[in-house]
């Protein structure tokens, strides 16, 4: 159904009377209400809906129902035409509106009054007509202008009982609701609750009924260019201001914005005020803010303003008052933190550090000063978040550990700092760190004395030789923890530093001994091993080799040490007290640690960026050594020499695996075709990997040619005059032999076993070296086969008078013209062919027709 079925109702009515007329207007008025429901600003849809209700007042003007015919005429007024008003039906309405309200001329009077300010005598004309009973709702909506023309205007002049009553009066009206008069009612009652504060405005509200508020009074509005702000959060404003006592769920389920929309009409405002509050220094005020704030607006979420708050408190609670933050951010919530409060901002061209970073790391720095027992559950959940988003960040790390070492959860802190410790190996506070989770005073010990065999910088070591001496008085090695204190003490004094009340303590425990060490560097060997055998307790050992011995830029020595595959570092001499006395070839075994790098990289497209490659890098934590012989866990290899710089006397060699390597002449042993055994591993220079050989020693042909690549290759060319044959292992692999080098002299088609090496040439090139080449009956079936089937000859520029076609096809192979001279073929015919895998004039590898057989 649409308008026209509304309008032929309409029309079908008018040919009857009486109760007929009546049920077709009523089916008329039920298709145009659902039509007008659906599509509210179609204009035919509400000219036809007008129009039934037009008729509708006029057939109950005549029958004399006024009270029918003022409904009829209510829901004609409520069509909202907006710009497409009707002047028709706008002409009718105001022909019908005195017909229908017999008290129209009063009314309109009373209407004239108010607008020309005489606002008590249209008072006096609405009263009369109430106290006649005259009243009806059709007059309701011009009441409630004068009610609010009045109240508006005389406001100084009302006493607050007189302007709740007419507040009152309005509440109990039934016009039309929600609507711009109805809006400013409650405009006028906010502002004057800023005033009066006896007039309770949060109840008003309710029986306002939020569920009122125009789209207007939800959005913010604009004047001359300057904004101005929605009715709703001035609203939220007031009942801040005013410390009214409201139902925020409730408040919240009745406005029609999303709860985070309306919570922050509320959390501004205080937000506002708590700037105020610092700014004028009234900090009594500002903390009874932040902690009304909590208590009412906490659980209610994440939003802007909630975020803004917290981002006050870790502002405004520094230095004396620091400590209220601690309690705040607990009660604040972490989990309100929203995505935006993990990144960073700028302003000014400067960056600042994320709000949730800042926040979680200001707790945990008021927590390492409390004792206080508690759950720090809270806490370690927001950093768990900030691990995921900033894994570069190892104090994020460091501090969750601590927090979980707080919290009772050993085995947690145990966890991270065994991941700590392989990243930070090397770096004292992280052993120091550590040794406060742990409760064996033998890994504590272990732990503190790593920490000061890592750093030499005595600035740093004040606490650790506290701790150490501390522990080393428990264990009763009264005389070791006397050298710690003395350590800690010369140093304070050198500096001009106070000595800790703990260092007294512990010196009237330690002194009674007589001091005979000069330093603990014995208790440390001892007990470093403790502590780096329970570190490292999941990590396999790894065994190495050490393959060099050099010296950096800086005259440092290093060494470096290889699995001979994969695993390759440098570390410096002194860095393990065991390395110190090593030797080439000498076999240690490690607990290795693999870090990865992050490495922007060259991407090989120059249409992409630069991308992030992760590359592994090994970290030697504890070395032992082995009883296995030098050079043993490496790979034994063979290599033929290949060619020999007498200038720099150096030797070229080709491996079993076919890698080129270079060493050093062997006193002047060694001539090109001679064979060597070794030990191999693979050397990485840049980016390139390099076979590297030890132990070289030279060996018997017979027993190093069998380890080289033994292939069966055809021959595909016999050159009589060269005194060459040319044979082809593969597409890529294939060479010349001499004749001079071989007394074999096979035929074209004929297949030979070699033994080569090979290698890269300077043109890229592949190149086959023959180690030993010999006749044989084996057939490789991808060099060489037969084929039979039909050779189609042809002929160039149609010419055929020539005894013989210029060239010939057998399925895809090709014949040349001399093969059909020499078979005398002329014509199509049936053949057997064989064919090899070979080159052709231009070097390129190609199937070629050797030998045919013709059918008869």
């Amino acid at each position: 159904m649409d308008s026209k079925t509304v309008f032929e109702l309409r029309k079908e009515s008018q040919k009857l009377s009486g109760i007929e007329k009546l049920n077709k207007l009523n089916s008329a008025l039920s298709v145009a209400r659902n039509l007008y429901a659906e599509v509210l600003y179609d204009e035919w849809i509400q000219k036809a809906f007008a129009w039934v209700l037009i008729d509708l007042c006029k057939l109950y003007i005549a029958e004399r129902n006024l009270n029918e015919a003022e409904f009829f005429y209510n829901e004609l007024n409520s069509i909202d035409f907006q710009s497409c008003e009707d002047e028709i039906i706008e002409n009718q309405k105001k022909i019908l509106r005195p017909k229908i309200d017999t008290n129209y001329l009063e009314v309109k009077r009373a209407e004239e009054l108010s607008k020309n300010g005489n606002h008590r005598e249209a008072l006096a004309i609405f009263k009369k007509l109430i106290s006649q009973n005259r009243l009806t709702r059709l007059h309701h909506e011009s009441y409630g202008w004068i009610i609010y023309r009045l109240i508006k205007t005389e406001e100084s002049n009302l006493t607050s009982i007189e302007v709740r009553t007419f507040l009152r009066d309005y509440i109990n009206l039934e016009n039309e609701r929600p609507s711009m008069l109805h809006s400013m009612i409650l405009n006028f009652a906010l502002n004057y609750s800023k005033i009066h504060s006896d007039f309770k405005f949060y109840n008003f509200f309710l029986l306002w009924n939020p569920i009122n508020l125009r789209d207007e009074d939800l959005q913010d509005g604009y004047k001359n260019e300057k904004k101005i702000p929605s009715l709703i959060s001035r609203i939220c404003r007031q009942f801040v201001n005013s410390n009214t006592e409201i139902n925020i769920e409730e408040y919240l389920s009745k406005i029609n914005l999303s709860k985070e929309t309306v919570l922050d009409f509320f959390r501004e405002t205080i937000f506002w005020n708590i700037f105020n509050a610092h700014k004028e220094h009234k900090f009594s005020d500002l903390w009874n803010l932040f902690e009304q704030y909590n208590a009412k607006y906490s659980k209610n979420g994440q939003s802007k303003w909630h975020s803004e708050i917290l981002n006050l408190a870790e502002r405004f609670m520094i230095e004396n008052d620091e400590w209220r933050f601690l309690n705040f951010f607990k009660n604040w919530n972490p989990e309100n933190l929203r995505n935006e409060d993990w990144k960073e901002t700028k302003k000014d061209e400067n960056t600042y550090k994320p709000l949730a970073t800042k926040a979680i790391k200001k707790a945990f720095e008021i927590l390492k000063t409390q004792k206080i027992e508690q759950n720090l559950s809270w806490l370690i959940q927001p950093y768990e978040k900030a691990i995921q988003l900033f894994p570069d960040d190892e104090w994020l790390l460091r501090e969750k550990a601590l927090l979980h070492c707080r919290n009772n959860e050993l085995e947690l802190t145990i966890k991270i700092y065994k991941q700590l410790v392989l990243e930070l190996a090397d770096k004292y506070y992280i052993w120091q760190e550590f040794s406060d989770c742990v409760f064996d005073n033998s890994l504590i010990i272990g732990m503190l004395s790593k920490a000061l065999s890592l750093e030499k910088n005595e600035d740093f070591l004040g606490d650790i030789h506290l701790g150490l001496a501390k522990t080393l008085i428990e264990e009763n090695l009264l005389e070791n923890a006397l050298v710690e204190l003395v350590a800690y003490k010369k140093h304070r004094e050198v500096k001009g530093w106070k000595l800790s009340l703990v260092f007294d303590e512990l010196y009237k425990k330690a002194s009674s001994v007589k001091k005979s060490l000069k330093d603990n560097q014995e208790l440390y060997k001892k007990y470093i091993p403790f502590a780096e055998n329970f570190v490292y307790d999941d990590i396999g050992w790894t065994e190495l080799v050490l393959v060099d011995k050099w010296q950096d830029s800086k005259g440092k020595d290093r060494l470096t040490f290889t699995d001979g595959k994969v695993i390759e570092f440098v570390i410096g001499k002194n860095r393990l007290e065991i390395l110190k006395q090593s030797e080439l070839g000498q076999i240690f075994k490690f607990k290795l640690y693999k870090q990865e790098i992050k490495k922007e990289v060259e991407a090989k497209s120059v249409c992409l960026n630069k991308t992030i490659g992760i590359q592994g890098k090994y970290i030697p934590l504890i070395a032992e050594k082995t009883e296995k012989k030098q050079w043993e866990i490496l790979s034994d290899t063979f290599a033929i020499v290949d060619y020999i710089n007498k200038e720099k006397n150096i030797i070229h060699a080709i491996t079993t695996d076919n890698k080129e390597v270079f060493f050093p002449q062997i006193k002047n042993e060694l001539q090109i075709g001679d064979f060597v055994t070794a030990k191999s591993y693979i050397k990485k220079v840049k980016d390139e990997s390099r076979t590297e050989l030890r132990q070289i020693q030279k060996i018997d042909k017979e027993i190093a040619i069998s380890k080289f690549q033994t292939q069966i290759a055809v021959i595909d060319g016999v050159n009589e005059q060269k005194e060459l044959f040319h044979f082809v292992i593969s597409s890529n692999l294939q060479g010349i032999v001499k004749f001079t080098e071989t007394n074999l002299r096979p035929k074209e088609g004929d297949f030979i076993k070699i033994i080569f090496a090979k290698k890269m040439d300077k043109d890229k090139k592949i190149r086959v070296k023959i180690l030993s080449i010999e006749p044989t009956q084996e057939v490789n079936l991808n060099l060489r086969k037969d084929i039979t089937g039909l050779l189609i000859v042809k002929y160039k520029d149609s010419n055929y008078e020539e005894n013989f076609p210029d060239f010939a096809f057998i399925e895809d192979y090709y014949v040349p013209k001399y093969l059909l001279e020499k078979h005398n073929i002329t014509n199509d015919c049936k053949v057997n062919v064989r064919v090899i895998y070979g080159e052709d004039k231009m070097l390129r590898p190609k199937w070629k027709v050797m030998q045919i057989q013709k059918y008869e």
